[in-house]
């Protein structure tokens, strides 16, 4: 039976940044990096970004509530280093969902919400959630 996928990612997005400097000052060891115009061809990253996931979750019961909240335990000590790095590197924090959808009609679909907490810790560092779904192929 097909199941759902989904992972939960905090990102810095920038134009000219360099994205080691981030992990320097947070301390924390980025899941990904991403380096405006390292790519040849149409899918060239827009902008660089630093990037620290969750584990990409493959379940009938994905939880976003869940999966949100241990990767802003990881980061809510550190509000004051993010600020000062958004205003040093003149970046943008993002939140993002990234949900695949079974069509199998006997699997649940994603819970999808966000705690108390990390709404709180969304407004403190002035973050966007962004969510991409997609459906996964029969």
């Amino acid at each position: 039976m097909r199941k759902n996928e989904g992972k939960v990612y905090f990102a810095f997005d920038g134009d000219d940044f360099n994205p080691n400097e981030i992990t320097k000052l947070l301390k924390i060891q980025p899941s990904n990096i991403r380096l405006k115009n390292s790519l040849p061809s149409r899918k060239l990253p827009k902008f660089s970004s630093w990037i620290f996931s969750s584990d990409n979750i493959v379940d009938e019961i994905i939880d976003i509530y869940d999966m949100t909240t241990v990767l802003v335990k990881t980061l809510e000590a550190k509000v004051d280093i993010i600020n000062e790095i958004k205003q040093k590197f003149n970046v943008t924090t993002r939140l993002e969902i990234v949900l695949s959808f079974t069509t199998n009609e006997e699997v649940s679909t994603p819970i999808i919400g966000f705690e108390i907490d990390t709404i709180a810790f969304l407004a403190k560092i002035g973050a966007y959630v962004d969510i991409d779904t997609y459906l996964l192929p029969s």
